[in-house]
This record gives structure tokens, C-alpha cells and sequence, in this order.
């Protein structure tokens, strides 16, 4: 009969010959004579790990740090196990308790870098990542944490050389392949990122963040057999992650396209405000399937929702969210929506309207546009605040033809302070910027939706403005690369925004834009003469 020594020194054999489960049931045989020992428990949590059992590998891990607390590797995996499961604030402190007992530690290094950038904490995570190169260079995660860096930076040219840099020492290496795919998708290299992404999830089929993204480009594509297949192999990769990557955890199980009939559906909502007004469009069918449905909202869509699904309980959004609504029986991200009310291209109704404005709101709006003087009355929006704007905004300068229309007035829609860049324009120029109203854009989202629906169209680029044009039914020109995920724009229309007519902005040299411009204008003009397809 073996000792217990002799028995972990076979766990670790196992283990080492990818054997898991073996090492597993050795495991177990050991604490069934030695329940205390911290060996066999952490062991246990290692096998648990390799085999995708993540609680349980981290019930391991903490019973046997009860018994070992100055154990680093411990705390090390139990660190890995937090980060996998999206539990990244956990992950941190079990990684930090590793390098408190070991400074130089290079595995809680690198995963550490990987946690704070999973927080959004780029730039620790860059610094970390630099730490870890100084003394391991070739460090493939390291690279990948680095590349990641400089793309929420939105320098994805930095990235893609942080990425590339580190594939020249790691080939085939899945997360520098996959941060390389991110860095090409915000350079709007459609094609080459797809390459990169489907190369990732060769490499690593538990890649969550390849397969997502893959999602979003098939999506933007119209692929959606596709699109589909990437999202349900990221959910098996990463259950609790949602499309953006951060865990949202209810208690209630997630509907998967079955009956609703009787069921209170719970609807949580992970993405940014365009996204919440495009997937809004789903609300109306996902209320007519199920007896209850409750939708976390935005608090300043909260009016607009309200009056647009009066059958529908909106709550306000909150994070991290509210876990337990009372009585609900499934729960579902709106991106879950999409995929099962949204199997093909078939199921995509050609309705033209899905939100009311306020009617006082509209009203006001009329008169105050009327106001300005005679001719048609268009809205304009031309920049974003978003952090990965890929090159999507453009100046009053750049769109001055536009403003040289006869017969139209143009109203800034535009949300931020832009006075400046208005006022250059009106005195270099003579052209007037008019403002839609005593009201600001971006935090009065139902007033900005009266404004809209008094408009005769809109010229936007693909940002808020774009979508609440399109849910209101208003004509909107988009000012867009060929590319926008969340419009799929083909053939001169939006898979998703029957309201949309895009130009297209092929690079971002004065002559490419000059094209864009001139394109606008005339799909303007036969938006305003009714002769638009």
C-alpha cells in the first residue's frame, strides 16, 4: 500500500501526463483517510481546474489555503480560477496575496496583468505587463496584456505591434492572436482580423473574447448562422460572460429560446446606449411571448421605454446590477433576444418605427424649428466620445458642402460642447448651426427623441443619434466606413435599421472624404425629394 506521500507524488504524475481525472480520484482517496490534508485539497483544485470545474477548483483552493495560507501557488491558482470565472476583484487579491509572499513572482505577474486589465485598469496593467517583460522579454502574455493596453487606448496600431511582436517569438500563441484580431477590428481590417480571431479559437477553442468577437463581425457582416455559432461556443467558453465580457450573475436560469408561455422574464442590459435603442427594437415580440417581462434600462431611456412597451416593467440599470427581482422565473441578456427572436435574415421584420416620442416634446420641437426660418429642417451629429472611435468622426469643416444645401436648415444634434468648432464655422463661412432647444442632447435623451421626430432627416455618423433616428422611423443619412457592426450595412442599407441610407467613407484622406461629403449630399437630396429607395 502506498503512503500518503507516495500517493501525491502520484497525483502529480498524473497531472503531468494530463490526467486529470485520475489525479482527481487519487485525490479524493487521500482525503478520504486524511480530510485535513492541504496537499491532496490543493491538488484536488488543480485537477478540478484542468477539467473547466471552476467552483469546485476554487472550494479546493480555499480549503486548502485554511490549512497552508503561506502557500504562493495557492494562492496563485486560486487567483487563475477568479480571473477565468470573471470574478476579477477576488482575482486580484488572491494574486497580490501570492506577491506578498513572493515579490518577483513571474506567474502572479503576468496573471495580475491580466486582472487589471480585465477591470479596465489599462494602464496598471500595461505597467505590470512592462515589469514582466523586463525580466522574462518573450513572455507571450505579457505581449497580449500590452497589446490590449494600447487598443482601449485606441492606438490599435501600437497594438497590433505589441501583438505581432510577440507572435514573432510564440507562433500560433491563441491570446496574441486574439489581441491581434481586436487591434486589425478597430483598424476596421475587416478580413485580416477575421483570419486572426479564427486562428485564436483554432488555437484555444475556450478563447470567450475570439468567439464574441467573431460574433460581432459575422453580425455586422449579416452572417448570422455564423454569428450565432461564435456566440453559443463563447457562452460554453465563458458561461457568465456576456457579450461585453463582464460577468452578470442571477439567480434565475437563462431562457434559451424555449416557450415563454407563463414565465417572468428578466432582461439585463450589458452594452452601451446604441446598442440598449437597437436591441429595444426586440421588446415588443420578447412582451407578446412571455406573461411578465422586466428590462434593465439606462435611468435616462427609462421615459422613453416607459411610454414606447407600456406592457413592460423597466427598472433602472445599475452596476453592479439588482441580482433578485421578485417572481421572475428566466433571466437573459437583450443580446440573447437577438439570437433567439433573430435566427436568419427571414425573421428581421421591415418595420419602420419602434419608439415614441413625447408628443409635447415633438410639438415643441415643430415650433421651435419653425422658428428658424423657411426650408427643410435636418439634424446633423458628427463626432463621438467613445474611446474607440476608429476614425468614425469628422469635423464641421470637413462637412461644410453639406451645410451649402439651398432649401435646408441644419440643427445640431450634436451631445458635448462643440461652440467653438460652431462658431468657426459661422464666421469663416457664413453657414449656421441652429440648436435644437433649450435642452442638452446627452442627458435629455426624451427631449433629444422629440427633436428628432420634428426633423424632415437626419445626417449622422454611426453613434446614438444614429440609432434613436432610426427607432423613431426618421430618414437618416450615415456618414460610415464600410464596416459597422451594429448597423450591417449592405447594399446600401442596415440589416437591422430599415431607416438607415449610408455613404461610405473608404479612407481618411482629404479626397476620401471630400467623396463622402459630396455622396451625402446628394443621398440627402433625394431623401428630402422623396425619390430615396
Amino acid at each position: 500500500m502506498a503512503t500518503i506521500q507516495e500517493a501525491l507524488m502520484m497525483v502529480v504524475d498524473s497531472l503531468q501526463a494530463g490526467q486529470p481525472a485520475q489525479a482527481e480520484h487519487i485525490c479524493r482517496q487521500i482525503l478520504a483517510v486524511e480530510s485535513e490534508n492541504g496537499n491532496a485539497l490543493y491538488l484536488q483544485g488543480v485537477a478540478q481546474a484542468q477539467t473547466g470545474r471552476l467552483d469546485e477548483a476554487g472550494n479546493s483552493f480555499a480549503a486548502a489555503l485554511a490549512r497552508n495560507a503561506g502557500n504562493p501557488d495557492i494562492h496563485l491558482n486560486l487567483g487563475r480560477v477568479h480571473l477565468l470565472s470573471g470574478r476579477f476583484q477576488e482575482a486580484e487579491r488572491s494574486l497580490r496575496s501570492c506577491l506578498a509572499l513572493v515579490p518577483g513572482h513571474a506567474g502572479a505577474r503576468v496573471e495580475l496583468a491580466k486582472t487589471l486589465s480585465s477591470l479596465d485598469r489599462f494602464d496598471e496593467a500595461a505597467e505590470t505587463a512592462q515589469e514582466v517583460l523586463r525580466t522574462d522579454p518573450v513572455s507571450p502574455d505579457a505581449r497580449a496584456v500590452l497589446s490590449d493596453a494600447r487598443r482601449e487606448a485606441n492606438d490599435p496600431t501600437s497594438a497590433e505591434e505589441h501583438a505581432r511582436a510577440g507572435l514573432r517569438t510564440a507562433p500560433g500563441h491563441p491570446q496574441l492572436l486574439c489581441a491581434l484580431g481586436l487591434a486589425l477590428f478597430q483598424q476596421s481590417r475587416i478580413v485580416e482580423a477575421v483570419d486572426a480571431l479564427t486562428d485564436a479559437v483554432a488555437g484555444d477553442a475556450r478563447d470567450w473574447r475570439a468567439h464574441f468577437n467573431l460574433c460581432r463581425i459575422y453580425l455586422g457582416l449579416g452572417r448570422l448562422a455564423e454569428a450565432w455559432q461564435h456566440l453559443d461556443q463563447g457562452y460554453a467558453a465563458y458561461p457568465d460572460g456576456p457579450f461585453a465580457g463582464r460577468a452578470r450573475r442571477f439567480p434565475e436560469p437563462r431562457w434559451a429560446g424555449e416557450s415563454l408561455a407563463g414565465e417572468r422574464l428578466r432582461v439585463w442590459q450589458p452594452y452601451a446606449i446604441g446598442e440598449e435603442i437597437l436591441y429595444a427594437g426586440l421588446y415588443g415580440e420578447i412582451a407578446e411571448r412571455a406573461e411578465r417581462v422586466v428590462i434593465d434600462t439606462t435611468p435616462k431611456l427609462l421615459p422613453l421605454f416607459r411610454r414606447s412597451f407600456p406592457g413592460i416593467d423597466f427598472i433602472p440599470r445599475t452596476d453592479p446590477p439588482v441580482t433578485k427581482v421578485d417572481g421572475i422565473t428566466r433571466q437573459c441578456s437583450a443580446f440573447d433576444l437577438m439570437r433567439w427572436l433573430r435566427p436568419t435574415e427571414a425573421a428581421i421584420p421591415a418595420r419602420r418605427r419602434y419608439l415614441a416620442a413625447d408628443p409635447s416634446a415633438v410639438t415643441d420641437s415643430r415650433r421651435h424649428f419653425e422658428a428658424l426660418g423657411a426650408g427643410r429642417k435636418v439634424g446633423i451629429s458628427w463626432t463621438s466620445s467613445s474611446t474607440a472611435d476608429t476614425g468614425k468622426s469628422l469635423t464641421l469643416e470637413a462637412l461644410r458642402p453639406l451645410f451649402g444645401l439651398p432649401g435646408v436648415v441644419f440643427v445640431t444634434l450634436q451631445y458635448g460642447d462643440h461652440e467653438k468648432e460652431i462658431r468657426a464655422l459661422r464666421d469663416r463661412h457664413g453657414l449656421v448651426l441652429h440648436p435644437p432647444g433649450d435642452f442638452d442632447p446627452f442627458t435629455d435623451i426624451d427631449r433629444l427623441a422629440g427633436a428628432i421626430v420634428a426633423l424632415d432627416a437626419v445626417v449622422s455618423i454611426p453613434n446614438v443619434t444614429a440609432h434613436l433616428a432610426d427607432a423613431l422611423g426618421v430618414p437618416t443619412v450615415l456618414l460610415t466606413r464600410p464596416f459597422v457592426q451594429n448597423f450591417s450595412l449592405r447594399e446600401g442599407r442596415s440589416l437591422w435599421c430599415p431607416n438607415i441610407r449610408p455613404v461610405f467613407r473608404e479612407a481618411d484622406d482629404a479626397a476620401a472624404i471630400e467623396r463622402l461629403v459630396d455622396a451625402a449630399c446628394a443621398r440627402l437630396l433625394e431623401i428630402l425629394s422623396g425619390t430615396a429607395a
